[in-house]
């Protein structure tokens, strides 16, 4: 059952989601984004650096258990950038595992079209490998579009005969870009981000909530780079699934974990009932959030 917390949580974001879901708006394309300069807590060295030319932000917590490294993709629909919240993200992984966390800031923006972002976070990841890092000791995390990104550049990465990563974890994939899941139907009024407002009509509205984002571009919306919900998984590493049963895009990580699975990967997926996109991004203090966070540590420890 979902937690009362919860519950206060979704109301919450029913309130301020409104005017964007009365008319079906994008919200990644729609909201200020809110930027600022950063400065690391107490017992963490933060660094920024480039890769290929990519900056990546490193943040290195005083006491390693480890020489794996968590490799961060953040999500915003290919618009938002490092926010505060992808900073507090970094520091979470680096809390509960006690592993130096890396995090791309590839150059997201309004104009921004397939597949420059993927080239960006495939280069990132190259130059990571050709400045020491090994590819047995890099566990590759990304949430909504980023876990897009994390995905199309593993399966960019296996098709040009690369190194891949010794572990994947998806958060509340971004994975079909053409949106023909059934969760588009199934979620059109729980999800509290996206869903139409409770009097309007799915058989109506539903074309709306089933939108292409223009980061699409002209590639064809099947192309596994560009959904990964469509890749072949053949020789991935281990991968865990994380979604929320009432998101829109509930049915990217179902196509993804079956696709996982077909190939003969070793591949986990944790579904949390009740709860919603990014949930424990958002809201990292709930129950179902401590519990989804305790998976990722459970999965990172084994990995």
């Amino acid at each position: 059952m979902t937690s009362f917390a919860a519950g206060a949580v979704k109301v919450a974001l029913r309130l301020v989601t409104f005017p964007y879901r009365l008319n079906q708006r994008s919200l990644s394309r729609n909201v200020k984004y809110v930027y600022a300069p950063y400065r690391a807590p107490k017992g963490f060295l933060y660094e920024v650096r480039e890769y290929n030319g990519v900056k990546v932000e490193e943040l290195t917590p005083d006491e390693l258990r480890g020489e794996q490294i968590i490799l961060q993709i953040h999500g915003g629909g290919a618009v938002g950038g490092m926010t505060p919240m992808y900073r507090k993200i970094s520091e979470r992984y680096a809390r509960i595992c006690g592993l130096r966390v890396f995090s791309i800031d590839y150059s997201a923006g309004l104009s921004r079209v397939h597949p420059e972002l993927l080239e960006e976070c495939s280069l990132a990841y190259e130059g990571m490998l050709k400045a020491g890092y090994e590819a047995k000791n890099i566990i590759l995390t990304g949430d909504s579009m980023g876990a897009n990104l994390a995905l199309a550049t593993c399966l960019r990465l296996r098709d040009e005969g690369k190194e891949l990563p010794a572990a994947i974890i998806s958060v509340c994939v971004q994975g079909d870009m053409s949106s023909q899941g059934d969760s588009y139907r199934k979620n059109a009024h729980a999800d509290p981000m996206y869903a139409l407002p409770f009097w309007q009509s799915y058989n109506k509205r539903g074309a709306r909530l089933r939108r292409i984002s223009p980061y699409c571009g002209d590639t064809p919306l099947e192309d596994p780079y560009l959904s990964p919900a469509f890749g072949d998984y053949k020789g991935f590493p281990p991968m865990l699934i994380q979604c929320g049963d009432v998101e829109m895009c509930e049915s990217d990580s179902d196509m993804i974990y079956g696709r996982a699975l077909a190939a003969g990967v070793k591949a986990t997926q944790r579904k949390y009932r009740g709860m919603f996109h990014d949930f424990h991004y958002f809201a990292p203090w709930l129950r179902e959030s401590r519990e989804a966070w305790r998976h990722i540590a459970e999965f990172i420890s084994k990995a």
